[in-house]
């Protein structure tokens, strides 16, 4: 009987340790700082993922342009039953008859034509420039994919510091829960013992309910930002994700973060590419002004006979090999006109770049005051929740002395409160504002370890 056991108790013991495992993975690999958000963002986020898919088609554009370069070879094939044979008026002096018209069928009635044709460009300037343009090209949706991460970056960053203050928020609502809790059971054993009012009761249990029903509000503000958070990051809504931070109160300044890093702005460097490869396009029509050649070989075997009898004699073979020269004359002005278009496109870039550079500027100025501001908010904040604490703490003595009434003290719990919120969304503000400074600075990635 032991025996006939052991085997279902062995699959059951592996069921249960294959599906805590599981659940002991999951959570170790969901537990995520803002830096493995993001690295994992550049991993799993399907825009990122687009865009290295345009690269690598974009590798075999530039295949397609050398394949040009490359002996062109086709073939082709015919086969006809000629029910009328066509006929061809030829000059009677063939035959003797001057001044008549002898007509005569030509061919036969079953024709079979087989051929092999070799092409090989010789010179095409404009070909060679397109190389470099499906090459500009390659470069132009890299520096794409940059900028897709950078604000990748910058949406994680946003979210994940918007969803840690929630959740801060939410861990203040559940100490000053605890403490009205606290509080309204020394309360009840006081209303017992005939020390304190019914109503005073009834005033805290009334203020509990209130927090509860904005811990619920809280608590769906974080459920939501999670969720974005996953989706932003490319992780499946049905995993869980924990998010892994320490609020720090140390302030960072802008003068630190712009002596440590150099400026650098996918932006300008896009619109510059872009110029680069409207350069190569005015080249490539330009050249399409230039004679094109091409070298051809050529051979076939063709079958002609009345009676479809696939024999030797009724085939003949042929060969050929030549230059094919194509010189352009004249087209309608459209080279030119499609050249004047370039350089209007080029104009406009300018245009973009100065005003690129000057929101730059006053990105980068933004960013400096906006974190300026925070780091002043901080310090005020600071000093108002150590006032708020020695009041709450004051008052709380005071109640407990009857000295004043519970009114006062739920005044004091709702302005502490408060004023915990508040330092915390200024810390919050001022995370916030590094990364605004970060990507005016062009410097995001310094957020990631990758």
């Amino acid at each position: 009987m032991k025996l006939k056991h052991q085997p279902l108790r062995f699959y059951l013991l592996l069921f249960f340790t294959l599906i805590i495992g599981k659940i002991n993975a999951q959570q170790t690999l969901s537990r995520l700082t803002l830096e493995g958000c993001i690295d994992y963002a550049l991993r799993n986020n399907l825009k990122i993922r687009q865009v290295d898919l345009e690269q690598k088609e974009s590798q075999y554009r530039i295949s397609e342009v050398k394949s040009k370069m490359l002996p062109q070879v086709s073939g082709s094939g015919l086969a006809d039953r000629n029910l009328v044979i066509p006929t061809m008026i030829l000059p009677g002096e063939l035959v003797g008859t001057p001044g008549t018209k002898i007509p005569v069928q030509m061919g036969a009635k079953n024709v079979l034509d087989f051929s092999i044709q070799l092409e090989q460009v010789i010179y095409d300037p404009s070909l060679f420039v397109g190389l470099k343009i499906a090459r500009t090209d390659q470069e132009l949706y890299q520096l794409r994919g940059l900028l897709t991460e950078d604000e990748m970056i910058y949406n994680v960053s946003h979210v994940f510091y918007g969803l840690m203050g929630s959740s801060e928020e939410l861990k203040d609502i559940d100490t000053m829960l605890s403490k009205q809790q606290s509080l309204a059971e020394i309360v009840h054993e006081k209303v017992i013992k005939g020390v304190s009012r019914q109503v005073d009761l009834n005033r805290i249990q009334v203020n509990i309910n209130n927090l509860k029903l904005k811990r619920k509000k809280i608590e769906n503000t974080v459920f939501q930002q999670n969720n974005y958070l996953k989706t932003l990051i490319g992780m499946p809504v049905e995993e869980v994700l924990r998010v892994d931070y320490h609020l720090s109160t140390s302030e960072t300044t802008p003068n630190s973060l712009i002596s440590t890093l150099d400026s650098s702005h996918v932006e300008l460097d896009i619109l510059e590419k872009k110029k680069e490869m409207i350069d190569y396009l005015i080249r490539q029509e330009k050249n399409k002004y230039l004679p094109t050649l091409s070298g051809l070989v050529s051979g076939g075997y063709q079958f002609q006979s009345d009676q479809l009898r696939l024999t030797k004699d009724p085939w003949y073979n042929s060969v050929a090999v030549g230059l094919r020269l194509n010189i352009p004359i004249f087209d309608g002005f459209a080279k030119r006109n499609k050249i004047q278009q370039y350089h209007f496109q080029k104009q406009n870039l300018d245009f973009q770049m100065r005003e690129m550079q000057q929101n730059i500027v006053s990105n980068k100025l933004n960013a400096i005051s906006q974190l300026n501001v925070s780091l002043s908010s901080i310090e005020d904040q600071k000093q108002n929740l150590l006032l708020a604490e020695d009041n709450y703490n004051k008052t709380n003595l005071l109640y407990n002395e009857g000295l004043i009434d519970i009114i006062d003290v739920f005044e004091t719990e709702t302005t502490l409160l408060d004023t915990k919120i508040a330092f915390t969304r200024e810390l919050i503000n001022h995370k916030k504002a590094e990364v605004d400074l970060l990507k005016a600075l062009g410097k995001l990635k310094a957020l990631s370890k990758y």
